[in-house]
C-alpha cells in the first residue's frame, strides 16, 4: 500500500462520511418539517455536527503529512487543490440555488482548500513551530473578536461577534488550528498501530471504500438525500394540507347547517371564525382523536371567541 494511502485512514474518513450522513438527512427532514430534531440549536446535535467537522478536518491534516511527509509533491498538491477548489465552488452554487442568501461561501470543502495551502510549510517545519501555530490558531478567537469582523467578506476568520446565518460555515480560527493538530499527530504517530492496521473484513473495506472516495460521496450524498426525501415530504404535506382542508370544510358545512349562531347575517362570519380555532387548537393540541370532553371544552373555547 502507498505511504499516502492507508486503509486505517480510509474507514475512519468512510466512518466520519457516514455520520455527516446522518446528520445532514436529519437536516433535510428538520428542513422539511418532518421532524423536529432541534439540528443548530440542541446541544446534543450541536456537538455531533462539530465532533464530525473534527474527525473531517483531523483527518485531512493527517492526510496532508501522509502525503507530503518526505517532501512537497507539487504536481499532486496542485492537482488535489484543484479538485477542492472546484468542488467548494459548486458546493457554494449548488447551495445558493437551494437556499439563496443561506448558502455555503465557506464550508469544510473551502476550509480544507486553504487549510492545506496554508499548513503546507508546517508539514516539513520543525514540530516546534507548527506547536505554537496550532496553539496561536486555536486560542486567538477566545481571546479576540469584533463586530468588524461580522460582514460575510470577514466573518469566515472567525472572529466575528454574530453568528452568522449560513448552510455551512468552518471559519479558518480556530478550525486550522484542528487541521493542524491531524497532521503534527500523523507526524509524531505515524507508525502508531492505531494508523497502520489493515483487514480484509469486508464490512471494513466497504466503508473504507466510502473514505477513498470521500469527495466524491461528500459531493453526491446531499442531492441523492434531497431526491429521496423531498418528494416523500411534498407527498406527506400535500396529505396534511388536504387533511386540514377537509377538516375546515366538513367543520363549516356542519357550523352553517346548525341553528342558533349560523343563521343571520353573522352567521358565517361566526363559522369562519369558530373553524379557524376549532383547527388551530386540533393541530396545536392533537384533538384529532380526543374524548368528547375534551372536544366539548375546545368547542366552548371556540364559541367563545368567535362571538
Amino acid at each position: 500500500m502507498a505511504q499516502s494511502r492507508r486503509q486505517s485512514i480510509d474507514v475512519y474518513r468512510g466512518l466520519a462520511l457516514l455520520a455527516m450522513a446522518v446528520y445532514h438527512a436529519c437536516w433535510d427532514l428538520t428542513y422539511y418539517r418532518l421532524i423536529d430534531a432541534g439540528i443548530g440549536v440542541d446541544p446534543v446535535w450541536v456537538t455531533f455536527q462539530r465532533s464530525v467537522l473534527t474527525a473531517f478536518l483531523l483527518l485531512a491534516g493527517a492526510s496532508l503529512t501522509l502525503g507530503h511527509g518526505d517532501g512537497i509533491r507539487w504536481r499532486s498538491f496542485w492537482r488535489r487543490e484543484a479538485i477542492l477548489v472546484g468542488a467548494a465552488l459548486a458546493t457554494s452554487l449548488g447551495t445558493y440555488l437551494l437556499f439563496g442568501d443561506y448558502f455555503a461561501y465557506f464550508g469544510v470543502l473551502h476550509a480544507i482548500a486553504l487549510f492545506s495551502l496554508l499548513a503546507l510549510a508546517l508539514v516539513t517545519a520543525p514540530l516546534w513551530i507548527g506547536i505554537l501555530v496550532t496553539v496561536a490558531a486555536l486560542a486567538l478567537p477566545a481571546v479576540y473578536s469584533s463586530d468588524a469582523f461580522d460582514p460575510r467578506w470577514l466573518n469566515w476568520l472567525g472572529f466575528f461577534r454574530v453568528t452568522p446565518e449560513t448552510a455551512d460555515l468552518v471559519p479558518v480560527f480556530p478550525w486550522f488550528g484542528v487541521f493542524l493538530i491531524g497532521m503534527l499527530a500523523m507526524r509524531l504517530f505515524r507508525n502508531a498501530p492505531a494508523f497502520t492496521w489493515s483487514t480484509p473484513n469486508r464490512a471494513v473495506r466497504a466503508v473504507g471504500f466510502l473514505g477513498r472516495w470521500s469527495l466524491i460521496v461528500y459531493l453526491l450524498h446531499q442531492p441523492l438525500l434531497f431526491g429521496i426525501i423531498t418528494p416523500v415530504a411534498n407527498s406527506l404535506n400535500n396529505a396534511e394540507t388536504a387533511k386540514l382542508e377537509s377538516f375546515t370544510r366538513s367543520c363549516e358545512a356542519s357550523c352553517n347547517a346548525t341553528k342558533g349562531k349560523a343563521e343571520g347575517a353573522g352567521g358565517p362570519q361566526f363559522c369562519t371564525a369558530y373553524c379557524q380555532c376549532a383547527l388551530e387548537s386540533t393541530v396545536r393540541d392533537n384533538l384529532w382523536s380526543a374524548p368528547a370532553d375534551q372536544l366539548k371544552s375546545m368547542s366552548a373555547l371556540c364559541t367563545a371567541i368567535a362571538e
